[in-house]
């Protein structure tokens, strides 16, 4: 896949990859990355995408893998910004420089909660939902419920004093996270409505009204994350979109474990890839 880098409108570089099929394009794809995950997990179901004859592009937000400065402590930015500038910065690379559109936005967990923040949406064909799903703590099973308590309540703030950053990696949950973005994250995991009030009281309260492209939204039946609670909630962030939501069955296709991540790895590439590619194309 081809280097780029894509330059925010603050100017903020993103290190992000790029490749276009051998044969006639069907289309134009963005794999929009999970909290804490680098875009490189993504290489191997974007070169399977990629055969099946799309253009492809993956990304790092601001803060995370090749987008990260060599001291996170240094760093200032927030959560929402991933959606507020990235993500907007990434479509209007595709338009002007590719001249693409009809994108088909893929986005993993929070690179699909934020697509409302998309100031030129009429470029998105639809957006494909991946395990997608409202974060607030007391709404997932035992005994993971108070794992994530713990972590927002005691582990989290504790890092932050302790580094000056979230050392995500020590604990395993993906890339380290600058301490404005974990904290902004903690406070949306600790509230009823996740980040709605953020919506409210500090964005653009109608972006995510106005948004009206189609979103499909998938997620497996071992994820706790986006479980049958939290998928419809997050979906209701976007009550202008039509919406379609599917819950795969883990025991129909595989005898893995899939959870919140797992449909991108290159193990499912036989019995989960052509499911999520159906999906994709339907």
């Amino acid at each position: 896949m081809e280097k780029l880098t894509i330059t925010a409108s603050d100017g903020y570089q993103l290190s992000a990859l790029y490749a276009s099929p051998d044969q006639e394009s069907r289309g134009s794809i963005v794999i929009s990355s999970a909290t804490g995950v680098k875009k490189e997990f993504y290489s191997h179901f974007a070169g399977f995408l990629v055969g099946k004859g799309y253009h492809v592009l993956l990304f790092d937000y601001r803060g995370i893998g090749g987008s990260a400065p060599a001291d996170l402590r240094t760093m200032d930015a927030y959560m929402h910004e991933w959606g507020t500038k990235d993500m907007n910065a990434v479509v209007d690379y595709l338009v002007s420089e590719k001249g693409l559109k009809e994108i088909i936005w893929l986005g993993h967990s929070v690179g699909a909660q934020l697509v409302g923040f998309l100031d030129n949406p009429q470029h998105i064909a639809k957006v494909v939902s991946v395990s997608s799903a409202l974060g607030y703590w007391r709404y997932f099973p035992m005994p993971w419920r108070w794992l994530i308590w713990a972590l927002w309540y005691f582990v989290g703030p504790l890092m932050v004093k302790v580094y000056g950053y979230g050392v995500m990696t020590k604990i395993g949950w993906g890339e380290n996270l600058p301490r404005n973005m974990l904290l902004e994250w903690r406070t949306w995991c600790l509230n009823r409505t996740y980040f709605r009030e953020s919506l409210t009281q500090l964005l653009d309260a109608d972006k995510f009204v106005r948004f009206t492209r189609p979103i499909t939204a998938v997620y497996m039946s071992d994820d706790f994350i986006a479980n049958d609670k939290t998928v419809p909630l997050m979906m209701g962030f976007f009550p202008n979109s039509p919406q379609q939501i599917l819950k795969l069955s883990v025991r129909d296709h595989t005898r893995g474990k899939v959870g919140h991540t797992g449909i991108f790895r290159k193990k499912f590439r036989e019995d989960l890839w052509p499911v999520l590619m159906a999906i994709i194309e339907k």
